[in-house]
C-alpha cells in the first residue's frame, strides 16, 4: 500500500476521543486511542465497542497505544509481570473492542534494571509476548516500541525469537533522539521487516519535548531518506501541548509526502 493512502494519526487519551471526534474527522487524520494505566480499569468494554463504531461511522482509522506507566512485561518478578500481562490483555480487549488496527506497546527493558542482564529480561519477555500474541490473534498487530534502549540488541534478540510470529517494531524518533548509542541506521536496517508504525516527534536531546518535525535536533533528513523505502506503515504525531497540535500535523504530513 502507497504510504499516501493511509492518514496520519494523531495520539489521543481515551477519555477525550468521543468528544473530539467530529475535530478528528475535520483534520482528516486517524487516532491513536491511549488508555493510561487507571483508565484501562475502568473502561466499560461496551461503551468501547461504541465509541469504535463512531469513529469508524466518521470515517477515522483508529490505532490504540497501552498503558505502560509502572508496568514490567519482562519483569523478573512473577507477580509484577503478571499485573502486567493482564494490563496489557486489557488494553488489547479494548484495541478489538475499537477495531483497531494495531496497539504500541513498551517492551520495558532498562540496563540499568536488569544490571546489564539481558538474557533474565528476555527469557520473560518472551513468555509475555507469547500470550500477548494469543490474546490479540484476528486482531490488532502489536507493536513493541523503543524506550530506554540505548541500542537495538534486546529487541533484534527479541523479534528474533518470534521470527515467524506478527510481532512487529514501532520506532519513536523522539525516543532515539533522547537514549540511543548508535546511529539511526543501526536501528533502521536490522528491524527494517519489523517495522509497521512509526511515532515521529522532535525533541533537543535532553527531555521528551513531543515537538514538531523540524523543532528539535532528530535527524530527520535521514529518516526520510530510508522511509522511501517503506510502504503501508502508520505514522502517528504525538504531541502533548495543543499550541503544537497543527504544527505538528502539518510537519508530518509534509515530512511523508
Amino acid at each position: 500500500m502507497d504510504n499516501r493512502k493511509l492518514p496520519i494519526f494523531i495520539n489521543v487519551p481515551y477519555k477525550l476521543v468521543g468528544a473530539n471526534i467530529e475535530r478528528v474527522a475535520g483534520l482528516g487524520v486517524g487516532v491513536e486511542v491511549y488508555a493510561e494505566n487507571n483508565t484501562l480499569d475502568e473502561l466499560d468494554m461496551g461503551d468501547v465497542k461504541e465509541l469504535g463504531k463512531k469513529l469508524r461511522d466518521s470515517g477515522i482509522m483508529c490505532t490504540a497505544h497501552a498503558p505502560f506507566m509502572d508496568l514490567s512485561p519482562g519483569g523478573y518478578d512473577r507477580r509484577i509481570r503478571t499485573l502486567s500481562k493482564d494490563k496489557i490483555k486489557k488494553a488489547v480487549e479494548m484495541a478489538h473492542r475499537l477495531n483497531a488496527k494495531s496497539i504500541v506497546c513498551h517492551p520495558g527493558y532498562n540496563k540499568w534494571f536488569y544490571d546489564g542482564n539481558e538474557q533474565l529480561w528476555l527469557d520473560s519477555s518472551v513468555e509475555t509476548w507469547t500470550e500477548i500474541l494469543a490474546e490479540a490473534k484476528g486482531g490488532p498487530l502489536v507493536l513493541l516500541e523503543n524506550i530506554f534502549e540505548e541500542t537495538p540488541a534486546t529487541l533484534i534478540s527479541l523479534f528474533g525469537y518470534f521470527k515467524d510470529k506478527d510481532l512487529f517494531f514501532c520506532f519513536d524518533s523522539g525516543h532515539f533522539n533522547l537514549f540511543s548509542a548508535v546511529p539511526l541506521e543501526a536501528w533502521l536496517i536490522p528491524l527494517k521487516n519489523r517495522i509497521r508504525e512509526m511515532h515521529l516527534h522532535d525533541n533537543h536531546g535532553k527531555s521528551d519535548e513531543h515537538l514538531p518535525i523540524g523543532w528539535g535536533t532528530f535527524p530527520f533528513r535521514e529518516l526520510k531518506a530510508f522511509i522511501a523505502q517503506l510502504t503501508g506503515i502508520i505514522y502517528t504525531s504525538e504531541f502533548h501541548s495543543e499550541a503544537h497540535a497543527m504544527e505538528s500535523i502539518k510537519n508530518l504530513q509534509e515530512f511523508i509526502s
